[in-house]
């Protein structure tokens, strides 16, 4: 794809990511914490989530301003048997996720299943991208996030439950992990974001408004609710998640994004349910290798040219995110520019320059 007709402004990874980290840091949170955070966003972005990457970060500068999350928590972690509780004490999801992860896994070197309790979480972004760690050291992991109310239906009176989003990742050796990750509603509300930025429509069919009308205007969307995908298949999707990821995990129910206070709005503190299983000591390795290598093969030979497992095209991207840029939107880039001009800390310029 030539640069004309390439829309992204692609910024360098590395830059990105020492860009993004001392943010972090200037905002109070420590510098390992802010690097980590950093490389999840960032690499967020890369493998093609641009709704979950750094155009989240204006809004995590701002609730760390405000003391919504915490920059510098401590986690406060137990065990008991094959479960782990991670509180992770209001602190930002890109740390409190990948970190609970890495515990869970650390616990399933040991145990089939391991079961872990996050606690009052900031915003875990695209599930997914916490969950890769896990899919790397050779296990199967899935994460649930129970989300305040903000999915409705014709005829609601007011949002009924979350759009709680669900991964997996699971290892192959004929590739690169399995990677699913979605929300129960059609379209992330992270869409509805960026299309309000850019002044942009959505298409019909994602959202109702304030008064439960369809509408095709993001920032009455903003204002509505989300619709979810397939019916009422993707609400009963939507209430499996609250059991596990909400009743299981300790939750406190909310009927609103902001029911609590601004300590405790939005998406400043949440519960997920990570679970961890080791390959190696359900089936054994090589049993599990050679039945995902069966399947995902015979689907890529039977599904046609666009036959895709999901993971592939989002490896894809990262690859030519690290040769090429990390591909940003112009409304992200000159949001990023304006934060680093008011912290003394200069955006990193796309190769060739340009104004965004």
């Amino acid at each position: 794809m030539t640069a004309a007709a390439d829309p992204m402004h692609r910024i360098p990874r590395a830059a990105l990511e020492d860009w993004t980290a001392a943010m972090l840091a200037g905002a109070g949170v420590p510098r390992g914490d802010a690097a980590l955070a950093a490389r999840v966003l960032v690499r967020t972005d890369a493998r093609g989530y641009k709704t979950h990457g750094v155009a989240r970060l204006k809004s995590y500068l701002e609730k760390l301003a405000s003391g919504e999350v915490a920059g510098a928590a401590t986690p406060d972690v137990s065990t008991a048997g094959a479960l782990l509780r991670y509180d992770a004490g209001g602190m930002l999801g890109q740390v409190a996720g990948p970190r609970a992860v890495e515990a869970a896994v650390d616990l399933a070197r040991s145990q089939p299943v391991v079961a872990c309790q996050l606690q009052d979480s900031g915003h875990l972004g695209a599930l997914g991208v916490n969950l890769l760690g896990a899919a790397e050291a050779g296990m199967v992991a899935l994460m649930f996030q129970a989300t305040p109310p903000i999915i409705g239906a014709p005829g609601a009176r007011a949002a009924l439950i979350g759009n709680n989003p669900l991964a997996m990742a699971a290892p192959r050796p004929n590739g690169p992990p399995v990677v699913v990750d979605m929300a129960c509603c059609v379209a992330a509300r992270g869409n509805i974001l960026l299309a309000a930025r850019e002044g942009d429509p959505i298409p019909a069919g994602w959202a109702l408004d304030a008064d439960g009308a369809p509408t095709t205007d993001a920032q009455a969307a903003l204002l509505g609710t989300l619709l979810p995908f397939g019916g009422h298949k993707g609400l009963a999707l939507a209430m499996i998640v609250e059991v596990l990821a909400g009743s299981l995990a300790g939750a406190t129910f909310r009927k609103s994004l902001n029911e609590g206070g601004a300590a405790r709005s939005g998406t400043g503190h949440l519960n997920a349910l990570i679970l961890v299983l080791n390959p190696e000591l359900m089936q054994g390795r090589d049993a599990y290798d050679a039945h995902i290598a069966a399947w995902t093969a015979h689907f890529a030979e039977e599904g046609g040219a666009d036959a895709r497992i999901p993971g592939e095209r989002a490896l894809e991207a990262e690859r030519r995110a690290e040769r090429d840029g990390v591909p940003l939107m112009a409304a992200i880039v000159r949001e990023l520019t304006a934060a680093g001009e008011a912290a003394g800390l200069p955006f990193p310029a796309a190769p060739g320059g340009g104004t965004p």
